[in-house]
């Protein structure tokens, strides 16, 4: 397929309707998602009322933005070629790249094609990205205020360590929640039970060391709670169990959850049982 010319590019940037356009956006926030967490962002239409009369607006917009190159689709399907269109995991097309490029005041740039992503960053990343598209729908509900949503690299921090030396905290995101009067902020770390547990462990001294930086509360008057998410009960007890060698003092700053609670905890559905469960994993080291 021939190369979109300057003037196609710009003819396209206008024929795109504002939904479409917001889906491109949102893609390029999140660098892959399934069918159906773009579909669950499209804005809902007053005139269709039902579920199927929406999956069939979101595949034909997914289509047609695939066919122009504005989105990209990975080879392999998320549960296998049988799972149709909805197995589909997308990602910014070499046309989607240069129109964000363009709307983003950076010029008329050349798209890449980028090579296949590993199935371990895959299922990672899609996992980052249904916590964002959980946390949209709570919006919708009334439930919170997404007043931020940062994803990896936009939400990495930069600071000196107590040596001098320049460190790179990175936060898989950052949250900055309306809920009620009250105003949260999170750095979010997404774990998958792929890593050790010593890995772990330097992850979330790095976050005591930022901590103790300073950087955070002198730029912004509060330090965010840490939030681990993972998969499983199994592994939630065993993050627990790290967070509980750290000194007692720091457990406040550490929250974990598994990812399907990871919004209401954020919101204040569940309670925060963590600093409990550490207390009593202290006590038993």
């Amino acid at each position: 397929m021939s190369r979109l010319t300057t003037a196609g590019l710009l003819a396209l940037a206008g024929e795109l309707s504002e939904t479409e356009r917001g889906l491109v956006r949102e893609l390029a926030r999140l660098k892959l998602a399934t069918h159906a967490q773009l579909a669950a962002l499209l804005p809902p239409l007053v005139a269709e009322a039902s579920a199927a009369s929406r999956a069939r607006t979101a595949r034909r917009m997914l289509a047609r933005l695939t066919d122009l190159r504005v989105l990209a689709r990975l080879e392999r399907r998320i549960g296998g070629i049988r799972a149709g269109s909805a197995g589909y995991v997308y990602y910014l097309g070499p046309v989607g790249q240069r129109l964000i490029a363009y709307w983003q005041g950076e010029g008329l740039v050349r798209g890449r094609v980028r090579p296949e992503p590993g199935s371990r960053y895959v299922r990672h990343r899609l996992s980052v990205s249904e916590l964002y598209v959980r946390a949209r729908q709570a919006e919708r509900e009334g439930l919170l205020d997404l007043l931020a949503f940062d994803i990896e690299p936009e939400s990495w921090r930069v600071f000196q360590d107590g040596f001098g030396g320049q460190v790179t905290l990175k936060p898989d995101a950052f949250a900055r929640l309306g809920v009620g009067a009250y105003e949260d902020r999170f750095f979010i770390e997404v774990d998958l039970g792929s890593e050790s547990k010593s890995v772990i462990a330097r992850k979330v001294r790095a976050y005591l060391d930022y901590w103790n930086s300073g950087q955070e509360q002198t730029e912004h008057g509060v330090f965010p709670r840490v939030l681990l998410l993972t998969n499983s009960e199994t592994r939630r007890a065993a993050l627990v169990d790290v967070c509980a060698r750290l000194p007692a003092e720091s457990w406040p700053l550490f929250t974990v959850a598994t990812l399907e609670h990871g919004v209401e905890v954020m919101s204040g559905q569940i309670e925060d049982e963590t600093h409990e469960s550490e207390e009593a994993s202290g006590e038993s080291a």
